[in-house]
């Protein structure tokens, strides 16, 4: 196949290089590049399926243009940087019957599909708890950071976009959130014009609560997940790479250590071999519900409801 990869900052390039190791052919477009040797219009008619790896301000601009030309498109996340692009997205998908899905390599980490392996033995989910944190300055070594899109509101950044991962999953193991509320806010020195962290307070349709506490802030990477069952905890730490499960006073631990640049190719190998991908658009519109509702529910002090929650 011929892959065309829209957006060659480090994503785009990594989508490449796999894209590359998994024998297709890549053609690519970058929208900071005024020399490009191909349009973005280009780049589509040559391909085969696209994938979008832009700035996410760019997200839906690019995924409906190759969606209209009736190509496979996979859209890095966010899948838009509003509820409403993002719904358009999916509506062009829909109407013109075309693959499309979102990058969530979590689903395809260890940690992950540990967790989701073990709901039946956590009896009734009543609780669960994930958190993300790593300096900003850290990311991406050798750049400056108050150049990337996540430092920049006009870009689409911000952690709670950044780290929209966490809801994904937590919507993919509990199901539909009905309501949040949650605070946003830039507290450290990082020269941003976006929210460095976030808290959020869910509540999902089964019943189950959750809290979700995400920034830019930390000065080492963490990423962990808490699921509270009627009849089991079971607690994922990234850093640790196992998954710890208690029931009473029994304690069992499951290695889960993964090398996330397996989850890169195996989201990208997962939407080339065709069918329904992973993280469908529908899914993708389904999480930026849930920023949408918490920005309201930021700026307004109230709990607020995610339109579309079963």
């Amino acid at each position: 196949m011929k892959v065309a990869v829209l957006g060659l900052g480090s994503a785009g390039r990594r989508h490449a290089e796999n894209a590359r190791a998994l024998g297709h052919e890549v053609v690519g477009f970058d929208p900071a590049d005024p020399g490009a040797a191909v349009s973005m219009e280009e780049a589509i008619a040559e391909s085969d399926a696209v994938v979008v790896a832009s700035p996410s301000a760019l997200h839906a601009e690019q995924a409906v243009a190759a969606l209209a030309a009736g190509k496979p498109t996979l859209v890095e996340k966010p899948l838009a940087a509003t509820v409403d692009d993002a719904e358009r997205v999916a509506r062009v998908a829909r109407e013109g019957g075309v693959v499309c899905g979102v990058a969530m390599n979590l689903r395809f980490h260890r940690g992950i599909l540990g967790l989701r392996d073990l709901l039946s033995d956590l009896g009734e989910l009543r609780f669960a708890r994930s958190s993300f944190g790593y300096d900003l300055r850290l990311w991406r070594p050798g750049t400056d950071y108050r150049s990337s899109y996540s430092a920049q509101a006009a870009l689409g950044g911000g952690i709670l976009l950044d780290a929209i991962h966490e809801l994904d999953y937590l919507l993919w193991l509990l199901g539909p959130v009905e309501s949040v509320a949650a605070e946003l806010d830039r507290v450290s020195d990082l020269e941003i014009d976006v929210e460095d962290t976030a808290l959020l307070s869910l509540r999902f349709a089964s019943g189950a609560l959750g809290a979700v506490d995400l920034n830019f802030v930390e000065p080492s990477y963490r990423r962990e997940c808490l699921l509270v069952g009627s009849d089991a905890v079971a607690h994922w730490d990234w850093n640790g790479g196992e998954i710890t499960v208690r029931r009473g006073d029994e304690e069992r631990t499951i290695d889960v250590a993964c090398d996330v640049q397996e989850t890169y190719r195996a989201v990208l190998e997962d939407f080339l071999a065709g069918g329904e991908p992973r993280t469908s658009a529908a899914e993708g519109v389904d999480a930026l519900r849930v920023v949408g509702a918490a920005r309201l529910a930021a700026a307004n002090g109230v709990r607020q409801s995610v339109d579309g929650a079963a």
